[in-house]
């Protein structure tokens, strides 16, 4: 029960689904930020649609099917930067509003800062965390301190990610600072 319970923590706070969540919270306080449906449904496929398809490709692919778990994990960091990147380039290049700016900035940032830690200092730092504090960090501030309990999430994903053995508490921590401070690097050069 303890590590279905972990699983399902785990499921609900991956990245894109907190992108999800970040988006319409965003949306329902600041409908205005976004000028329309428009850019709430693009943000939505840059930054949940698009990275969770690489689970059901994961599986249609046979050489990152081959490496299980390793191969997913893979297939899911490249296609979220792809759809960082990409996602991130248009806002700019159409001039989006200013909050699909920080918001795109915001998870590309913060996609970049982890593989730095990960890749180039050789620390495994936890994208889960980093997916959970980095959009808590931006709904605070997109709507406003008054949503700064939600840090109160993250002992729940640190008990999920330890528990399923993934992380270790100084990964899970190291996540959550990167989330947080590549957001807010993200909302205040934008």
């Amino acid at each position: 029960m303890k590590n279905k319970l972990a699983k399902g923590i785990s499921l609900v706070t991956v990245a894109p689904v907190m992108a999800l969540f970040t988006v319409l919270l965003s949306f329902a306080y600041r409908p205005e930020y976004f000028s329309g449906f428009g850019w709430l449904i693009y943000t939505i496929v840059f930054l949940t649609l698009l990275p969770l398809s690489a689970y059901p490709l994961h599986i249609l692919i046979p050489a990152s099917k081959k490496q299980g778990r390793k191969g997913e994990r893979k297939m899911a960091f490249i296609l979220a930067i792809i759809s960082y990147v990409l996602g991130t380039i248009i806002t700019f290049v159409l001039d989006a509003p200013l909050i699909v700016k920080k918001i795109f900035m915001a998870y590309l940032l913060s996609g970049l800062f982890l593989t730095f830690v990960n890749r180039v200092l050789k620390f495994k730092a936890s994208g889960h965390a980093c997916g959970v504090a980095g959009p808590i960090t931006l709904i605070s501030s997109i709507i406003g301190i008054k949503f700064i309990w939600l840090f109160l999430l993250m002992p729940i994903v640190f008990w999920s990610r330890i528990n399923l053995g993934r992380h270790s508490i100084q990964e899970l921590i190291t996540g959550t600072f990167v989330g947080i401070i590549s957001t807010l690097v993200a909302v205040n050069i934008v």
